[in-house]
């Protein structure tokens, strides 16, 4: 079984056949062809690639639906994104959430009451520890530990009004003018309000945002009048 965008394939008629199969993420290496120089030479563009996923299942139908009203039901289920990437979840890998979006269907009718359904997923190459997808409130000087093999881009929420300087080990961040307060996303590269509406980015004075690298992150602040979460997202090569 799967769920994507928060529904489980079994909601939509869809059985996920016995296979399993992984794919791995791979990096992005540029191959160099120097003229008199025997091979090639290899130079990284610090980046892991996207990686495509095929599942099969067996789709059933729900109720009195036909084969192909049960296949639209499918059909609109994985167009719901509208192509963006959404949470992802898989029984095979039940530690993780990934962040799949959907690529292209095939669907073979086998008989009256099956139809044969391969689906393509794209995955990011970082997949998420389910432990770290949960906000965790930290104190000033409190230290958060890495529990996953990639640096995090997590999502910290500053709640109150003012100016605030965020320690995170050696590296300072400074947020400026905050009413009430702030969400930064530095996974999706956003700032906004704490509803997630209105954006913030004028209150930010530092780019990239805030990571969370491998091993301890002693985390401080200088005003006593914020609170602070972080959601940290760690993560593992899928």
């Amino acid at each position: 079984m799967i769920e994507f965008n928060g529904i489980k394939s079994e909601a939509v008629g869809l059985r996920l056949l016995g296979k399993v199969e992984f794919s791995q993420a791979q990096r992005d290496i540029t191959e160099v062809v120097v003229p008199g120089r025997d091979g090639i030479v290899l130079i990284s563009n610090e980046r892991l690639e996207k990686i495509n996923q095929n599942f099969s299942f067996r789709l059933k139908r729900i109720g009195s639906n036909t084969l192909e009203q049960q296949m639209q039901v499918v059909k609109e289920w994985l167009d719901r994104p509208k192509g963006a990437f959404s949470s992802f979840l898989w029984e095979a890998d039940e530690l993780y959430q990934y962040q799949g979006r959907f690529i292209s269907a095939t669907y073979s009718r086998e008989n009256n009451v099956f139809m044969a359904v391969d689906i393509t997923f794209q995955f990011q190459p970082i997949k998420f520890l389910k432990v770290g997808l949960n906000p965790v409130t930290v104190t000033t000087g409190s230290t958060l530990k890495n529990i996953g093999k990639a640096v995090s881009n997590p999502v910290i929420t500053l709640t109150g009004t003012g100016n605030v300087k965020l320690n995170i080990n050696t590296k300072i961040y400074v947020f400026k003018n905050i009413n009430e307060g702030i969400v930064v996303d530095s996974e999706n590269e956003v700032v906004t309000s704490l509803d997630g509406y209105q954006p913030q980015w004028d209150k930010a004075f530092n780019w990239p945002l805030p990571v969370l690298g491998l091993g301890d992150s002693k985390i401080s602040w200088d005003n006593s009048a914020f609170k602070v979460s972080v959601t940290p997202r760690w993560g593992v090569l899928v």
